[in-house]
């Protein structure tokens, strides 16, 4: 049941974003349905077992407080839903 409901999950999200194996938050959160302000409140709270495992977070500084960068891999995002 798992392995069918990974595959599902993998060919919706290879449909909607074709030739990509990583994914920024934008299209992470459209494949799991969340907003970005419940997004922040993850990471702000570290419930990160409720948000796919990040597979590359990069901080930019700038003048005033710094930014984040995230990438989520396809793979991981699936087996999450399949969850």
């Amino acid at each position: 049941m798992y392995k069918e409901k990974f595959e599902f999950y993998l060919e919706k999200i290879e449909q909607k974003f074709p030739d990509k194996q990583k994914l920024n938050v934008g299209e992470m959160l459209q494949c799991i349905n969340i907003s970005r302000a419940t997004f922040a409140r993850i990471v702000k709270a570290n419930n990160l077992h409720k948000i796919p495992k990040i597979s590359l977070k990069e901080a930019h500084q700038r003048s005033g407080s710094n930014y984040y960068t995230y990438q989520f891999d396809i793979y991981d995002i699936a087996k999450f839903l399949a969850e």
